[in-house]
């Protein structure tokens, strides 16, 4: 029935993750089913059998539903612009994308952020495939006990009930090996179909693995560092086997994050057996131009592997290159010929690449002054670390009802408008009233998902100023930083006529001791002060409903350590207000139109952070400026002021902090350039037939 298989095929498209008109057909099919098993289409299929599908399909709802559905991917297929034959493949490799939650790859906003590329590349129909690793556990589900601690659950992902196909070579599943040490681990390769844009995801969970190889991609981001080398050298040498085996000779190898820099080696393989000059400069001959995009604001964020490891479990793959163990150490180390120095994926990385950005433009400014001594000899301003801001995919993350918006009076495809388009002048066009209500009903849910689950019902309200904090609870994003002073955050949030509830979210790494005690400390007052919530358990889902309905997003790092943050993004295009310090994004992105920054006097030169002078910034802004402008209303009820804000913060948001302007701007300062000035060798076409199959 060609029904059965247009239904099977929209739900392998994640395409469905950004298109409302595809998940209404889900849900059409069974509401409950959809909502139990996180939005899964695979799972809504499995668990209706064909014989349910048959039956779902004679009611109306589902038929119109299917219509509409395959009408919307026809249309975005027709209006994306054409490819430009003479352009060269573009492979992103990451080690996690979080595309959705009901495939948990990810662990935070390393992983949406390359997710978000992936959408935004598929909306400009770049010739762009990603690679990453197909995680059995995943990241940990968050759970907190009765002592207020993060403990962390694993749940198996099962493939057959995930929007994933297998690919098969002359109808047999494809497999390479990977040299691990003195054994060589067999992966096979899952396809993910986001929109135009295909990932493939590596694994080694085959039978014909022993034990130890068959776990290499059990879990996303493992404390051991044998277990994190092992799973790098998959994502990256296996990574370009993978592409090369189905026929893939990329012209731009996109390294987001140290984590996949053996694929910069892998491509050079050739030119480094072949080498006359040292290993950097081979590295240089690749086939392909290497992009490198740094995200850590420290040192300490890279990954570090002790020499005799790297001799352990890549000895064997270094000497059929020609390469002395010493010497690729060297590659990673500020200081060659130092054997106590250990290897930094981020150091390699940066020697491998033709280019480097960081994330932001205050972030480009701490990579070179943080990366310094990877060019010996260079001053700080010469070294060739530049920047592109992070960006959001704004129609995953844009609320429908605010997206209703912006297509009835700026453009129906808004999303698709440059900056300058003269139609964002429309935005101003929204009636008050309709904005504010739109921002209301987001409000409402959120704060009926937090009386639910943080049994406060009674205590949280809807209509009082709603606070949002979401995000990895890392120690230098402060998560805290809100309770320093206790009695005055009570008194804030209990003044009558001006209540204010504050929610919070966010998991701590499962290693990172001090991540928890903080989010144990927030978890133990919420217990005391019942208009303080935290939710637990955050995913993508939970997000979302929190930058859509927050009223303000709070955002505190040590200045200089975020290195661009896109939470705050994601709350600002749907109209909620910022306040944040002024780090990363919104160090370019404030104005006082939109939001308040908390003025940090930290600097590269004096990078150290007054917690307590920016909390007391932070308690003044909120008690004089925020919360007088939000109850600030005129005879209708309404705050015009705060709305005002509101309009403006999603037209400045949505036309500078999009993931389409992010990927343009890499295509044409990174990809074009690199593919043009490197063209790739060309390689015999395959005489086989590459084929997916569930």
């Amino acid at each position: 029935m060609e029904q059965l298989v247009e239904i099977r095929n929209l739900a392998l498209d994640l395409m469905w993750t950004w298109e409302p008109r595809i998940q209404r057909l889900f849900q059409a099919l069974d509401a409950g089913i959809w909502d139990e098993t996180s939005h899964n289409p695979m799972a809504v299929l499995r668990a209706l059998g064909e014989t349910g599908l048959r039956e779902a399909l004679q009611r109306t709802d589902v038929s119109i539903a299917l219509s509409t559905a395959l009408e919307a991917r026809r249309e975005y297929r027709e209006s994306r612009p054409p490819r430009d034959p003479g352009k060269g493949q573009i492979a992103y490799f990451s080690l996690e994308f979080g595309l959705t939650d009901c495939l948990p790859i990810y662990s935070g906003g390393l992983g949406v952020l390359a997710a978000d590329h992936l959408k935004a590349a598929s909306d400009l129909n770049l010739p762009l495939v990603a690679v990453g690793l197909f995680y059995r556990q995943g990241f940990g589900r968050q759970r907190i006990n009765e002592a207020g601690d993060q403990v962390e659950q694993y749940a198996f992902n099962h493939p057959e009930l995930l929007p994933l196909e297998i690919v098969r070579v002359d109808g047999d599943p494809l497999q390479i090996s990977v040299p691990v040490g003195d054994e060589d681990a067999h992966v096979k390769i899952w396809k993910v179909q986001v929109g135009n844009v295909p990932l493939f995801l590596l694994d080694t969970a085959i039978e014909s693995n022993p034990p130890h190889l068959r776990a290499i991609c059990d879990r996303l981001y493992v404390p051991e560092a044998d277990r994190r080398l092992r799973q790098e050298i998959v994502l990256g040498i296996g990574g370009i086997r993978a592409l090369r085996a189905m026929g893939i000779e990329p012209a731009v190898c996109h390294l987001n994050e140290g984590h996949s820099f053996l694929a910069a080696m892998e491509l050079s393989r050739d030119a480094v057996k072949n080498r006359r000059d040292g290993l950097a400069l081979a590295l240089r001959e690749a086939p392909a131009g290497v992009v490198f995009t740094t995200h850590t604001p420290v040192a300490a964020g890279s990954d570090y592997f002790p020499a005799d490891l790297v001799g352990e479990l890549l000895g064997r793959y270094l000497e059929d290159l020609g390469v002395a163990v010493d010497e690729f150490n060297d590659l990673g180390r500020f200081h060659p010929g130092d054997a106590d120095e250990m290897l930094c994926t981020t150091v390699v990385a940066l020697r491998e690449a033709d280019r480097v950005v960081g994330v932001s433009k205050l972030h480009g400014a701490v990579s070179r002054r943080l990366w310094r001594g990877a060019w010996s000899g260079l001053d700080e301003s010469e070294v060739p670390i530049g920047a592109i801001t992070n960006g959001v995919h704004m129609p995953t993350w844009v609320a429908p009802i605010v997206a209703g918006l912006l297509a009835r009076y700026v453009d129906r495809r808004w999303f698709d408008l440059d900056p300058d388009d003269p139609a964002w002048e429309r935005v101003n066009e929204i009636p008050d009233k309709d904005l504010w209500q739109a921002h209301e009903t987001l409000r409402h849910r959120l704060v009926v998902l937090a009386q639910v689950r943080s049994n406060s019902v009674g205590m949280m309200r809807r209509d009082i100023l709603t606070i949002g904090f979401s995000r990895r609870f890392a120690q230098y994003k402060r998560a805290n930083l809100l309770l320093r002073d206790p009695e005055r955050l009570r008194r804030l949030v209990s003044t009558r006529g001006a209540e204010v509830q504050v929610i919070f979210s966010g998991k701590a790494h499962p290693a990172d001791g001090g991540g928890k005690a903080i989010l144990n400390d927030i978890v133990g007052f919420t217990r005391n002060e019942p208009r303080i919530s935290f939710l637990e358990d955050y995913n993508m889902d939970l997000a979302r409903i929190l930058v859509q309905g927050a009223d303000v997003w709070l955002n505190n790092p040590r200045r200089l350590l975020e290195a661009s943050g896109t939470s705050g993004m994601k709350a600002g295009a749907n109209g909620v207000l910022n306040l944040s310090v002024n780090d990363g994004w919104w160090d370019e992105g404030f104005s006082p139109r939109i939001g308040w920054a908390i003025l940090s006097d930290a600097d590269l030169d004096s990078p150290d952070a007054d917690d307590e002078g920016d909390a007391e910034q932070l308690y003044r802004i909120l008690e004089e400026e925020v919360v007088p402008a939000f109850y600030e209303r005129d005879d209708e009820g309404l705050p015009r002021r705060w709305v005002a804000m509101m309009r403006r913060s999603i037209r400045d948001t949505v036309t500078r902090f999009s993931a389409r302007r992010m990927v343009l701007d890499y295509e044409h300062e990174l990809y074009q350039p690199l593919a043009t000035a490197r063209p790739r060798r060309a390689r015999k076409p395959r005489d086989r037939k590459i084929g997916l199959a569930g």
